[in-house]
């Protein structure tokens, strides 16, 4: 419970979201659905800019992280982010693609001191997403979701290098 107060305080200082702070319940799947649209039209471009705002923002992981220079390690995440949208792009690049649903993963609530981070947030492994373009389905995975506050955001979409 020591970990609680002192990210509390830690928290009040550096505008860390409530949900961030304890345990709880994860947050509800509503911005995944939002953000794996986005996702879906940059897999359909081979665009990562079109999903850029569904990976995790580079200022919250700075807080995250426990690691003398995060923004290195988020820009490595980035550039794989869109090498994974590369990757996707051949199955999505014909046809109107709609998101028909998200389906969450295993998820788990990270303490401080696991997976080096000092700030402790909710993770889903596993994630698939199903699309469908006219009477042709497919899916594809978001290797790994998290939360900072309500929202749910993209660390790893193919395989974790």
């Amino acid at each position: 419970m020591k970990w609680i107060v002192a990210l509390m305080a830690i928290g009040a200082a550096t505008a860390i979201p409530k949900e961030n702070l304890t345990p709880g319940t994860p947050p509800s799947d509503s911005s995944a659905v939002e953000g794996a649209a986005r996702l879906l039209a940059a897999l359909q471009s081979n665009d990562k800019a079109q999903a850029a705002d569904f990976f995790f923002p580079k200022a919250a992981f700075d807080l995250v992280k426990d690691m003398p220079v995060p923004e290195r390690y988020w820009k490595k995440l980035y550039r794989w982010y869109g090498e994974d949208i590369a990757t996707e792009h051949g199955r999505f690049k014909s046809g109107e693609w709609t998101v028909e649903s998200i389906a969450l993963g295993r998820c788990k609530w990270k303490a401080p001191g696991t997976e080096g981070n000092k700030v402790a947030y909710w993770s889903c492994r596993g994630n698939f997403v199903t699309a469908r373009s006219g009477d042709r389905k497919r899916r594809f995975e978001i290797r790994v979701l998290i939360n900072w506050g309500d929202k749910w955001y993209v660390t790893h979409l193919g395989p974790i290098r």
